[in-house]
């Protein structure tokens, strides 16, 4: 929202100008609301000042890149920029004096009417709408600025502006800060999100987390190099995906180390399940560069009730498990919940 409230803090600003203008020594002592001022220079007692209260607020909203309407207590455009007349395909003066849903049609004055019905009762409203398509979503981000003659309310003026670049960027850094890039995983911060946003369900049910640790790892990168050590997480990794729901978060934390999160456990027997798989695609052999590599896996199973399943409370408990997993001769997973998955 920082994009539409930046164009409304500068609309704003544009608009005090132009009260600054219209103050001048010979404007009326009471000037008419704006839904008046804005119908026809004619119409008003004074033909020049409405006219050039006009100009001033076309010279404003034509600096924008941004649509601006004013439409009057009735519901009704009475004032429209350039930038709007291209996005609805239409010139003004077949927009001036009518409805949205003239204008834009039912389909879309729908997907704004809880927001024009807070508009329409004089609340500042900023919201973006999201429009679905094959190549990808754009997004429209609009604001609703009151209007407001002696007290009483006279309509309202809306922006809206295009944010789909802006917004497909966040969503591009928002990526990478939550992704490993080697292998296109979750990271630990992504690991953590995901999980508070499980705790959060109102049908959570107990959380699971396998902590894996790669058995045998570090020889292939003495023996074959890092470039063949990280096609092998490469591979594991495609394989840990393969082995859970499309509901499971899948994560590298670093180094040869991943965990897993089962969500909705409301069947503890799927922690072992998982842990089986893991096992499993962790065993069977590693195609690099025409060469057969073996590791293998070691895996803490933690098993908590969302309201104290903390990521750090869960790897701890996981890294206890993994740890007798290890010193056990590896290749297996331990957990101190079996009497609860058996």
């Amino acid at each position: 929202m920082g994009a539409v409230g930046s164009w409304r803090t500068r609309f704003r600003a544009a608009w005090r100008a132009a009260a600054a203008a219209w103050a001048a020594p010979e404007q009326p002592p009471v000037r008419p609301p704006l839904s008046l001022a804005l119908a026809t220079a004619t119409d008003a007692p004074s033909g020049q000042h409405v006219q050039r209260q006009n100009d001033i607020l076309r010279a404003i909203t034509e600096s924008l890149p941004a649509t601006v309407v004013i439409v009057d207590s009735t519901g009704r455009y009475r004032f429209v920029n350039s930038a709007f007349e291209r996005l609805v395909g239409r010139p003004a003066r077949d927009i001036i004096g009518r409805t949205a849903v003239e204008v834009l049609g039912a389909e879309e004055v729908a997907r704004r009417m809880p927001y024009m019905q807070r508009a329409f009762a004089g609340e500042s409203v900023d919201f973006v709408l999201e429009y679905p398509a094959e190549a990808g979503s754009t997004f429209l981000a609009l604001s609703c600025i009151p209007l407001k003659v002696d007290g009483a309310f006279d309509g309202f003026v809306g922006i809206s502006q295009d944010i789909t670049a802006q917004r497909r960027e966040q969503q591009r850094l928002a990526h990478l800060a939550e992704r490993d890039p080697l292998t296109g995983l979750f990271n630990r911060t992504g690991l953590a999100q995901r999980l508070e946003d499980e705790r959060q369900r109102p049908d959570a049910g107990p959380i699971a987390l396998l902590y894996i640790d790669l058995d045998h790892f570090k020889p292939v990168n003495d023996r074959m190099g890092h470039l063949a050590g990280d096609r092998v997480l490469q591979l594991f990794a495609r394989r840990l995906v393969q082995s859970v729901r499309s509901t499971d978060v899948v994560a590298r934390l670093g180094g040869d180390e991943f965990a897993i999160l089962l969500t909705g456990m409301h069947d503890l027997a799927l922690a072992r399940i998982v842990a089986d798989k893991v096992l499993r695609a962790a065993e069977r052999p590693f195609e690099v560069d025409g060469v057969s590599v073996s590791v293998g896996a070691s895996i803490g199973v933690a098993v908590l009730p969302p309201e104290q399943a903390g990521l750090r409370a869960l790897l701890a408990q996981a890294d206890i498990q993994l740890y007798r997993a290890k010193s056990a001769g590896r290749g297996q997973f331990c957990t101190e919940f079996a009497e609860l998955i058996d």
